[in-house]
């Protein structure tokens, strides 16, 4: 599969399988324990970016955020455009497709849905949504690409 259709359909991907599981998760109530001591189900809206920062209840702060992470998309869409392997493509298509979905969150729902509740036991870690895993998960490949090459090994053409 060619770099830029890789990433194109893993941002297409990450983004429709974000919507799907948010409108299978919007009629539950409550939490709900996933791994003991580990994850719960657990839904909450976040009016903020990562971890809460610059929480926002109006449409002018809920605006900025909108443009900022449109602008944001577009950037790591150009990378992903101008990508040298599918491991680089594969990365940036998912940072995307993950931004691209918080971002309808933001712009259809106000906030972003968050619903996954990792801690360790008593030790609370973070609230997130698939968004955030893709997001991460694509920062991971990128990163593994550039150790990949600057240690001199192809991470494929």
């Amino acid at each position: 599969m060619a770099r830029r259709t890789l990433a194109a359909a893993l941002a297409i991907g990450a983004l429709l399988l974000n919507l799907a599981i948010e409108h299978v998760l919007a009629g539950a109530r409550g939490s709900l324990v996933l791994v003991p001591g580990l994850l719960d189900y657990s839904p909450t809206w976040n009016h903020g970016v990562s971890f809460g920062l610059f929480w926002q209840n109006g449409d002018t702060g809920r605006l900025v955020l909108i443009a900022v992470l449109a602008g944001v998309s577009a950037f790591v869409g150009t990378m992903a455009w101008r990508s040298t392997n599918r491991l680089q493509a594969a990365g940036y298509g998912l940072v995307v497709g993950g931004a691209l979905g918080n971002l309808a969150d933001r712009a259809f729902g106000g906030a972003v849905f968050d619903y996954l509740f990792l801690h360790l036991g008593s030790l609370s870690l973070f609230v997130f949504n698939f968004s955030d895993a893709a997001i991460s998960a694509g920062a991971v490949l990128v990163m593994a690409d550039a150790l990949l090459s600057s240690s001199g090994a192809s991470a494929d053409s």
